[in-house]
């Protein structure tokens, strides 16, 4: 496996929009870090439950059907294109305004779990960038786990910075897409080499 790659799409997927890192930064920026624990532990919770369902049924059907690994390379080469195209060439969209209320862990948790970011992405990330060179439980746990550790900082960073980072990554935004896509693109390509 290209540690390099594995890292790109983890960090890259993990650190680029979506809705649970959208929804965090908004709920930290309406009710503070401290203020908005209860929703962000749901979704940490809910990224650490979908990823590990996602681990075993994924190790399931691939070890249960080995004929079928070609297909989740292309699948996962084909989402890493997909990733790249969305970061590289945004749609333009109205804002999203939230309810003024503060959310629960329970919403938080069911958010994560339905989320299907996340799912696509435990799912690539188990077929393209693990399983094909980690068999032993052990090995795949340990990658598994490293991922969600790294998704829960990401999380935790759009959580973090709040506002502040928003406007950052605004005042990035071109910069910041092209050297994802680009990244994307080289994880893509790596999955046949």
């Amino acid at each position: 496996m290209s540690i390099v790659a594995f890292f790109s799409y983890v960090m890259i997927t993990s650190l680029t929009p979506g809705p649970s890192n959208i929804l965090m930064m908004n709920e930290a920026r309406k009710f503070g870090f401290a203020g908005s624990w209860k929703f962000s532990a749901g979704i940490l919770a809910g990224f650490a439950f979908l990823g590990i369902i996602s681990g075993i049924f994924t190790t399931w059907i691939y070890k249960w059907i080995p004929v079928i690994e070609p297909y989740f390379k292309i699948a996962g080469a084909a989402y890493l294109c997909y990733l790249a195209w969305r970061i590289g060439f945004p749609k333009e969209s109205a804002k999203n305004e939230m309810n003024e209320g503060q959310t629960s862990f329970f919403s938080g948790f069911i958010f994560q779990v339905i989320n299907v970011k996340s799912i696509l992405f435990f799912l690539t990330l188990m077929s393209t960038f693990i399983l094909p060179f980690h068999q032993t439980i052990k090995s795949t746990g340990f990658y598994l786990s490293l991922s969600i550790l790294l998704g829960w900082l990401a999380l935790l960073l759009w959580a973090g910075f709040g506002s502040i980072f928003k406007k950052m990554f605004v005042r990035h935004d071109k910069v910041f897409r092209i050297i994802m896509c680009l990244l994307l693109v080289y994880s893509a390509v790596s999955i046949f080499l």
